[in-house]
């Protein structure tokens, strides 16, 4: 059996296996409680599939003649995985909303839902005044607090303090500590740093000004697809269109890329169909890809390093013990 063929029969597993998760959903109309733990076990291995999915059938991309029919056959497992998976989302949803919508159904005034108790610990982003943070740091912290009908306005303002440092603390500092000035603080904190115009110039100078990789290793590719990941998802997000750079981003890029992969890439490119264009997540798939393989190797390696001095060690101990032996017998001896 040839290598492309192994490749095929393993994609036709991972085929197999959320035809049977569809299947699954198929019998399942209404959740029950006891239906619920199933559900988000499947829902876990579903999720892990399509990284098992991804890395055979990049293979087989790269190594493809027709890279139309691989891209095809990629279109509509992904298709069918994300439906599904929003499928199975969707019912966990709706079970959710009924039990809460039986909870509020309890006469609880407003007054008691804003006294003052012990609040639950939230994990709340820190943000120091970089531009580079500032979407992430927005959308996180209004979906945690300040949207939350549930905390009242002075410990949002605590919530507040607790996450500003350096100079975006220096911003709110002369606030006075009141419910009444939480508002105006949350203003005035994104009139200061929600520049449109800045966060666009912010994020375009991170895209240009990758560090150069010098030598292959997976975590600094993974780091390099996270960077490209959360700059790109702020431009698209501030309104730039992205999914037209394809060609500029692939080529600052691969600029930045250790000679390894680099070669690696251009062998890789030079199998594709040349009247084809390359998109930029076929090339995000290959370095994700790379690094996934340059990790197995990496962990092969400290395996057998690790090995080594353990067979070392036990030679050593051997040795030191014969030597002894030999020493009591002589010692007998005489």
């Amino acid at each position: 059996m040839t290598t492309e063929e192994k490749l095929v029969k393993k994609r036709s597993s991972y085929k197999g296996r959320l035809t049977m998760f569809i299947s699954y959903l198929d019998t399942v109309e209404s959740l029950k409680d006891s239906d619920i733990a199933e559900l988000q076990l499947r829902i876990g291995k579903v999720e892990s599939l399509y990284a098992q999915y991804d890395e055979v059938q990049l293979q087989l991309e790269c190594a493809a003649d027709d890279m139309q029919s691989q891209l095809n056959e990629r279109s509509m497992f992904e298709s069918q995985y994300y439906k599904a998976l929003a499928r199975a989302q969707n019912l966990l949803t709706k079970y959710n909303k009924s039990n809460n919508d039986d909870a509020c159904s309890e006469n609880v005034t407003r007054a008691s839902k804003h006294r003052l108790v012990k609040l639950p610990t939230i994990q709340l982003p820190k943000f120091s005044g970089s531009y580079e943070n500032w979407l992430e740091f927005h959308d996180t912290f209004s979906s945690l607090i300040h949207t939350n009908d549930g905390i009242d306005e002075i410990n949002k303002f605590h919530y507040l303090r607790a996450s500003l440092e350096g100079s975006a603390a220096v911003v709110i500092q002369s606030f006075e500590f009141s419910a009444s000035n939480y508002a105006v603080a949350w203003k005035v904190l994104c009139e200061r740093f929600d520049n449109k115009r800045l966060l666009i110039q912010n994020h375009v100078s991170a895209l240009f000004n990758i560090d150069p990789i010098s030598r292959e290793s997976s975590v600094v590719l993974k780091r390099l697809i996270d960077n490209l990941n959360k700059n790109l998802r702020a431009l698209e997000s501030l309104g730039e269109p992205v999914k037209q750079w394809d060609t500029l981003l692939i080529h600052i890029v691969t600029h930045k890329l250790d000679q390894k992969t680099y070669r690696e890439w251009e062998e890789c490119k030079g199998r594709l169909d040349q009247n084809s264009s390359i998109t930029f997540d076929l090339f995000i798939q290959f370095v994700r890809g790379r690094a996934d393989l340059i990790e197995t190797l990496e962990m092969s390696r400290n395996l057998n390093s690790t090995s080594h001095k353990s067979s070392s060690k036990l030679k050593a101990m051997v040795s030191v013990q014969h030597t002894n032996n030999n020493n009591t017998l002589q010692h007998r001896l005489n």
